[in-house]
């Protein structure tokens, strides 16, 4: 199985949504089939605005991105999608910090599951807050 770049977006069929259907989903941990869902509006507590423009050429509107839960997809569904579609763009890696800040104070997230995506996402460390800052 090919396993995805920090940040890349799949298209899925998501049955969780009211009514299923297809859903854009943002890879935060590869090896565990972490990702976060897009949505249209900031309906979660731990929404984070994505801009429609350069950065994010294959959205159709602005967008926010689920930093609350992750998903946990299979293998199967990951690769379904690549094979149907393909990766159809990253989301922008200047927006590392405000992720890892946005699951850092996630309430609903483990802490093993925050420490996994951060290394993921940030695995030099880069953008972890320094002690003063914790």
């Amino acid at each position: 199985m090919r396993l995805l770049k920090p940040l890349e977006v799949i298209w899925i069929h998501d049955d969780c949504i009211s009514p299923p259907g297809p859903k854009m989903v943002v890879c935060v941990e590869a090896r565990l089939g972490f990702f976060f869902r897009i949505n249209t509006r900031p309906n979660w507590q731990q929404s984070l605005f994505l801009k429609k423009g350069p950065d994010h050429p294959f959205f159709h509107h602005d967008s926010y991105l689920e930093c609350g839960d992750p998903l946990e997809l299979d293998e199967y569904v990951i690769e379904q999608s690549l094979d149907e579609k393909g990766v159809i763009g990253t989301v922008s890696q200047a927006l590392i910090p405000d992720i890892l800040e946005a699951v850092r104070t996630a309430s609903r997230m483990s802490e093993k599951d925050k420490r996994t995506i951060a290394m993921f996402l940030d695995p030099g460390g880069v953008h972890l807050p320094t002690r003063g800052e914790e």
